[in-house]
């Protein structure tokens, strides 16, 4: 489960990267509003989601140039080391020059699979952190309990969401030219689907 390490003051990614240096055990964390925050374990689901969504859109970023990472890449707003956010999201998109750094600070598409331990810092201070990276143009926020994704895509006029729950209904990365359908996001993953065909006859 996730769990918010107690802390006197808010810490900067400088303190964190001491931190984390400082550990001698294989537990994850990250910073969020200069809050430190174990990662869970992840769950069969949870994987199983990840590489759904994750191997297909490599395959595309490859062919069109770009970068996918799952779970290895951390994102900070710059390479200023007062900042309070360091996170590392399931699965994260960049373009442009290979920069060979252990984080991103341009992110074009960042997702994340929700559990119950994590949820309420990933739709809480994580998203805000998200929100606010300029060169962000994609969230998805992606449940493991239920076929549900939270699609967060920046618009002219700010964050639009759509809330996808069909089978049937796509999640579409326009900035980097990619789509999938709920179906395959889930694939072998026993969440409830829709009884499509309930009222027709036999």
């Amino acid at each position: 489960m996730a769990d918010a390490a107690h802390q006197p003051h808010p810490l900067t990614i400088v303190d964190y990267d001491q931190f984390v240096e400082a550990q001698h055990d294989d537990r994850e964390w990250e910073l969020v509003d200069g809050e430190l925050v174990m990662m869970s374990n992840p769950t069969e689901n949870h994987e199983q989601i990840a590489g759904n969504i994750g191997a297909p859109l490599k395959l595309a970023m490859d062919a069109a140039g770009c970068r996918s990472y799952q779970g290895g890449m951390r994102v900070q707003r710059s390479s200023e080391s007062r900042g309070k956010d360091k996170t590392r999201p399931d699965i994260v998109v960049r373009c442009g020059p290979r920069q060979n750094q252990t984080y991103l600070t341009d992110p074009l598409v960042v997702v994340e699979v929700l559990s119950p331990s994590t949820m309420d810092h990933d739709r809480g201070g994580k998203l805000k952190f998200y929100k606010s990276l300029p060169t962000l143009r994609h969230i998805a926020l992606i449940y493991q309990d239920q076929m549900r994704v939270e699609h967060y895509e920046r618009t002219d006029e700010g964050w639009r969401l759509d809330v996808l729950t069909g089978p049937g209904d796509v999640l579409r990365f326009d900035a980097v030219d990619f789509e999938i359908d709920l179906d395959r996001v889930y694939f072998d993953v026993p969440v409830l689907r829709p009884i499509l065909d309930a009222g027709s006859g036999r």
